[in-house]
């Protein structure tokens, strides 16, 4: 492997959904852009009950830029499915139940559909079997809830992580404290 070449990915949603796409022929149907997305999201929600994830942590574990994570991100946030804060103790999180958030949901960022590509007035010419792959796609992205990837004891308990210096700081030395009386009034008590 040259030194250029991209870190291959172990992932457990990635291989889930290679799996059930294999069979399909749709693993190469899917942007990576997508794919990606899906990543990222099942990262996020296997992390969230550690807290917010942030840009820096995302890039390191899935191997990608952090200009790449923003332009999945952006959109991710125009379409409500995550929420990010900024400052110390930030980061991104998954807004709503992963129960109720279907793959598709967050496919459907990336991916328009023929009738979408095609718009209102002019209909999109396909062959049969494109409408047909279109729709396993659609049907089995929905079926699979963003928590059938993440693993079980990740959804169980939240921990509140204490918010760290960022700044990395030295932390700062006890003040030393007088031993002698601060007014003339208080001398019969030091001897």
């Amino acid at each position: 492997m040259s030194k250029y070449s991209k870190k291959p990915k172990n992932h457990r949603s990635e291989e889930l959904l290679a799996a059930k796409f294999s069979s399909l022929g749709v693993q190469h149907m899917i942007s990576n852009k997508t794919i990606n997305a899906m990543d990222v999201c099942v990262f996020i929600a296997a992390q969230q009950n550690l807290g917010r994830v942030s840009t820096t942590e995302l890039a390191q574990r899935l191997h990608l830029s952090v200009s790449n994570l923003e332009s999945i991100l952006k959109p991710l946030k125009d379409h409500q499915i995550v929420t990010s804060r900024k400052g110390p103790g930030g980061g991104y999180e998954i807004r709503g139940d992963l129960a109720l958030i279907t793959m598709w949901d967050i496919a459907s960022v990336f991916e328009p559909t023929l009738t979408q590509q095609g718009g209102d007035e002019q209909a999109i010419e396909a062959a049969d079997y494109e409408w047909g792959l279109e729709k396993v796609i659609v049907d089995t992205l929905s079926q699979a809830a963003l928590s059938d990837f993440v693993p079980v004891q990740s959804l169980q308990t939240h921990v509140e992580t204490p918010v760290i210096n960022r700044f990395k700081f030295k932390p700062l030395a006890t003040p030393l404290l007088p031993k002698a009386p601060n007014s003339v009034f208080q001398w019969h008590m030091a001897v």
